[in-house]
């Protein structure tokens, strides 16, 4: 009977370690398998800037399989200034453009709705941050 329970206990010991094992795992699978990434950026709107704000933007592609829920996404330059995503999913295999200027939101632009130019000119650095403060991408990616 002792062994029998202690056999019982051992085995319910086991099926929490591996259900806990496969949980973890499929958590990470699902972080890690996101194909998120900014693919291209213009860091320099048509003279003058402040009236082609939209010229300045960058473009966020999903490279995976499934759509992924943006909101609290943040989009930052080397100066932190920060866009955050509003509610908003990105479809899989599509592309978002996030453009300074002021505009209305779709699915393939989002606007920040800034009056005043954010990237630097003579090159900047943009990073996406996912709602946990994780960097996900950035742009140029050789810098940092």
């Amino acid at each position: 009977m002792k062994k029998q329970l202690l056999a019982g206990i051992f085995g319910i010991f086991l099926a929490i370690t591996f259900l806990g094992t496969a949980l973890a795992e499929e958590e990470n699978a699902s972080t890690t398998d996101l194909q998120i990434a900014i693919t291209s950026a213009n860091f320099v709107a048509t003279s003058p800037e402040k009236e082609n704000l939209d010229d300045e933007w960058v473009e966020i592609t999903n490279k995976g399989s499934s759509d992924v829920n943006m909101a609290g996404w943040t989009l930052a330059d080397a100066q932190n200034h920060t866009y955050t995503f509003p509610d908003f999913a990105l479809a899989a295999g599509a592309k978002v453009v996030v453009h300074t200027g002021e505009g209305d939101d779709d699915t393939e632009n989002l606007f920040w709705d800034r009056s005043t130019s954010i990237w630097n000119n003579s090159g900047d650095l943009a990073v996406l941050l996912d709602p946990e403060g994780n960097m996900v991408s950035q742009y140029p990616e050789d810098e940092a």
